[in-house]
């Protein structure tokens, strides 16, 4: 029997068909050697069959067609684009909404990525969503009547036995154990089994890209060589191309007209390439489609220079820039460059003759001339045909500078500091700042600027930044030197690392170092949240839900510590995390009082963790008991002096995982005691104490300088009251160097920066500085300065770091001269081995990299295509576990002047470390040592030696 089913659109995308067949067979098969009698009952029986049927969504479907105005166009130029949108019968459709995209395809293709035709978005393949249960093979058959039934040898007549009853009996419960298993019949289903419901992968949503139109205005170069040959007539104009935006329009809703036509019009940047159009059409809530176009950016005449990334002071290279002439006849092309902070050795003017549909490429010599930006600029001219392109790149100095600082406070007259120079100096870098203040303020100057300029950017890191500089969000304007970025930069800076922070948090609630999807750290959880609920309460932004989560994190935070965290370890967590729900209006005292109870009191507590039971139970009368206890053990167990306190802590091995230092817990505490009892006199001491274990205007790593800013943020704005009202002057030998006056409250600061090549003039004079007037004077004097000499020894103080470069492709590629000096052929790939000696566990360890100007490190991605086994070193330090099979790092930065690998544990041993990178710009570069070092104890790293690579 046929049975018809119309197909409809509701039925859009799949439909599963379905066919239960049930009735009666007497097809028996020989139970337990006894043969069939025909006049036993008929038994049930049953099958099941299912398809699923896909109905492809046509009538839903729209048809997009995108036709450029022109295939070509030229960079800077506008051009217009035209959408048509057709329903399934060819009809234009009117009122479709449009999402129109035209990008860079060279950036799109860096990933093969394609945009997602929504159809398959929201018509993908559908389960069946039922359940079938089947009752057939429960049905219990009635026992025959004795008399009309055939005995056990099937001959006629006589009743069963009770024997051959029982034998019957028991083939009939045999036979309906084979009907439940589908015995029976071939294509009999088994009773209870459900049909199988097909399994389908639903697509991945179409990712959402923003991108900033480039709103840099086109600068205008005059004609090619005039800015180098005065007197020469002046020629037109030639557009400068800088807008190198790879998004050349989005319209997120343009709609079709009457016709089922759209028009969009786009201004191409200017780059030279050619671009992806995309039209995602949607009608209603049903009907959507996806439509493609590609228009092309070129000129007859083009210049297109290709810069190295970056420079090192000291490097010379070869520029290359390439003449493309995209007409069918020769062309004579007239080439001139200009350059800021960077000096022509070979002349700024070239002429070459660029076949048809060919491209020449010209090499013109430059040389980095000071720290700072290198900016190019490059006109060519071939008759009526011009182009013009600018590019810039940052020139670094080398890994070789050093800077020193130190502080002071004058309350009436004048101190002096000697000045005296290290041994052959470049004149041209650094020099002495001077800063005066009427607060203490300034002293933090060094320390707000590493964690600015910190260049790690784990969530440790980020949050450390944002803690540092919302904590003296009220005063930034204290610190304008030279070096800090302004305050509207890093305020910018708090909202681009609350972003990133907030795109790191993982389902649970918490956090990892570097990415989404690695384990929460407890520690590292409880410290981003409190870095973000510090920046809410600054008054900026965090997206819903993000704080909310860590929060209920922190409630149960000790259902996330792993077995191996320790009690200590345990107790500080969890003290923090009471701590930091306190900061965000979630006090619980109760829990407090048990934390502090379960670990019998004070002298069974470590210091840190009282300091912030300390500092949550502050100002509760229900605590005050718990208080005063707390108080009075840390006046016991300060290490104090006539002027100075400070705290110890003592953790096991498991100190890393809460990156535990004592300057940490000397801020932690005096920021509790501040907030329980401002009159002891134990807090002056510890600020004295504090102040004392910077080294170079700072302490050791990011979580000392940020406890120690949100500290003495809070001490002075505590305790500082003496109204300023006084004349500052500063002297360098002689000579007068300038003055400036502090009057009333305010945090102003006055900074006289002193050129090295003035410095040098009045080597080995005194620096003389004079306060003049009531108040207390602040002063720092900071020194940098950068030896002449480029090339570094080794050093050794906790790690052994080596590096050689080989050929990737072909050993001829890479060569090491007598002198050191390594020479790459230009193209060629290098293969970049480090390898890095600990004799003693590390936590926290960064291996960095510097990378020489004409080199550029390859996606480690197209290289490695598995695990890498641990070297044998590494295996006899894990012993039995050298089976696990993955690299010694956790994260690898590639940037563009620096290769980065990171361990948060690493073994004692030799670990090995090797990236590829190309050979790209023609030079002779320097390469500062490759360095390794504890993040957290800074003071143990080692470095390698400084190179030289040739590129040629």
């Amino acid at each position: 029997k046929v049975i018809t089913v119309p197909i409809t659109d509701a039925m859009t995308p799949n439909m599963y068909v379905q066919v239960d067949l049930v009735g009666m067979t007497d097809r028996l098969e020989t139970i337990k050697g006894v043969d069939p009698d025909p006049k036993l009952p008929k038994r049930p029986a049953y099958a099941v069959g299912s398809l699923n049927l896909p109905v492809p969504p046509k009538q839903r479907t729209l048809e997009v067609i995108v036709t450029p105005a022109a295939a070509k166009v030229g960079p800077g130029e506008r051009t217009g684009l035209t959408v048509q949108v057709k329903d399934s019968q060819g009809r234009p459709v009117a009122d479709a909404e449009l999402a129109v995209m035209v990008v860079d395809e060279a950036v799109l293709a860096l990933t093969g990525y394609k945009h997602v035709n929504p159809i398959d978005t929201f018509y993908g393949a559908r389960g069946a969503d039922v359940r079938d249960h089947y009752l057939r093979s429960y049905v219990k058959l009635a026992k025959p009547d004795a008399a009309t039934v055939t005995g056990s040898t099937g001959g006629p007549g006589g009743g069963r036995t009770r024997s051959n009853r029982r034998a019957a009996g028991d083939g009939e419960k045999d036979e309906m154990a084979r009907e439940e298993s589908g015995a029976y019949g071939g294509g009999l289903a088994a009773a209870d089994a459900p049909a199988a419901e097909p399994t389908t992968t639903a697509p991945a949503p179409v990712a959402k890209a923003e991108a900033k139109m480039d709103k840099n205005s086109v600068a205008d170069l005059q004609q090619a060589g005039q800015g180098q040959q005065p007197g020469q007539p002046t020629g037109p104009s030639i557009a400068l191309r800088t807008n190198f935006n790879p998004l050349a329009a989005f319209a997120p809703s343009t709609k079709t007209n009457a016709s089922g036509m759209a028009t969009v019009e786009v201004k191409m940047p200017d780059n030279l390439t050619r671009y992806r159009i995309v039209a995602i059409a949607s009608l209603g809530t049903k009907q959507f489609g996806k439509g493609e176009g590609a228009v092309t950016a070129r000129l007859p005449l083009m210049v297109r220079p290709s810069p190295p990334r970056f420079l090192n002071f000291g490097d010379t290279f070869k520029l290359p820039v390439t003449v493309q002439n995209q007409t069918d006849l020769p062309m004579s092309v007239k080439l001139a460059a200009r350059t800021t902070n960077a000096a022509l050795v070979d002349g700024a003017g070239r002429e070459v003759m660029v076949p048809a549909n060919d491209r020449v490429e010209i090499l013109f010599p430059a040389a980095a001339e000071m720290a700072g930006t290198a900016r190019f600029q490059f006109v060519g001219t071939a008759g009526s045909y011009t182009d013009a392109a600018e590019v810039s790149l940052p020139v670094w100095t080398p890994a070789t500078t050093e800077a020193f600082a130190t502080y002071g406070v004058i309350d009436d007259g004048a101190t002096s500091q000697p000045v005296a120079l290290p041994e052959k100096v470049i004149t041209a870098f650094g020099g002495i700042e001077v800063t005066t203040a009427s607060t203490n303020l300034q002293a933090l100057t060094d320390a707000l600027l590493y964690l600015v300029r910190y260049p790690y950017e784990c969530a440790e890191q980020r949050a450390s930044r944002i803690m540092g500089i919302v904590a003296l969000k009220d005063v930034l304007a204290a610190f304008k030197t030279a070096d800090l970025p302004s305050p509207a930069v890093m305020q910018n800076s708090v909202i681009s690392d609350v972003e990133r922070i907030s795109q790191m948090q993982n389902y649970d609630g918490g956090f990892a170092f570097w990415e989404r999807g690695r384990p929460s750290e407890p520690y590292l959880t409880v410290y981003v949240a409190n870095a973000l609920i510090r920046a809410k309460a600054k008054g900026f932004e965090i997206k819903p839900g993000i704080i909310e989560r860590a929060q209920m994190y922190m409630r149960n935070i000790e259902n996330y510590y792993p077995y191996y965290y320790g009690p200590e370890i345990r107790q500080t967590i969890s003290s923090f995390a009471l701590y930091t729900r306190k900061l965000m209006g979630d006090v619980d005292i109760a829990k407090a009082q048990r934390i502090y109870r379960e670990y019998s009191g004070p002298t069974k507590m470590n210091m840190e963790a009282l300091a912030w039971l300390l500092g949550t139970m502050t100002g509760d009368a229900k605590a005050a008991t718990e208080r005063q206890q707390i108080v009075r053990h840390a006046m016991n167990k300060v290490s104090e002096t006539a002027g100075a306190a400070n705290f110890t802590v003592g953790y096991s091995d498991g100190a890393h995982l809460l990156l535990a230092s004592d300057r940490r817990v000397d801020a932690v505490m005096l920021e509790s005691l501040i907030q329980e009892k401002q009159d002891l006199d134990l807090i002056p001491k510890i600020v004295t104490g504090l102040l004392a274990h910077r080294k170079k205007g700072r302490w050791l790593n990011t979580q000392e300088n940020t406890y120690a800013l949100l500290a003495m943020d809070l001490y002075f704005r505590t305790y500082e009251k003496t109204t300023p009202d006084f004349v500052a002057r500063v002297w360098l030998g002689n000579d007068y160097a300038g003055d400036h006056a502090f009057k009333g409250r305010t945090t102003d600061y006055f900074a006289i920066p002193i050129p090295m090549k003035d410095v040098a003039a009045h080597d080995k004079q005194a620096l003389t500085i004079q306060k003049d007037g009531k108040g207390r004077l602040y002063y720092r004097i900071g020194m940098t300065y950068a030896p002449a000499s480029l090339k570094l020894d080794p050093a050794d103080y906790g790690f052994v770091v080596t590096r050689t470069y080989e050929g990737a492709d072909d050993p001829k590629d890479v060569t090491r001269d007598a002198d050191g000096v390594w020479h790459i052929k230009a193209g060629a790939r290098v293969r970049v081995k480090l390898n890095m000696i600990n004799e003693n566990r590390r936590y926290h360890v960064a291996l960095v990299d510097p990378l020489p100007a004409g080199l550029e490190p390859m996606n480690p991605a197209l290289a490695v295509t598995g695990p890498i086994p641990l070297d044998p070193n590494e295996q006899k330090s894990r012993g039995a576990y050298w089976w696990w099979y993955g690299p010694w790092y956790e994260h690898q930065n590639m940037r563009d002047e620096r290769v980065e690998a990171f361990a948060s544990l690493l073994w004692e041993g030799v670990h090995r470390y090797q990236y590829v990178a190309r050979a790209t710009t023609p030079g002779n570069f320097v390469v500062p040592p490759p360095k390794a070092e504890e993040m957290y104890m800074p003071e143990t790293f080692g470095r390698g030696g400084s190179d030289r690579v040739i590129v040629e």
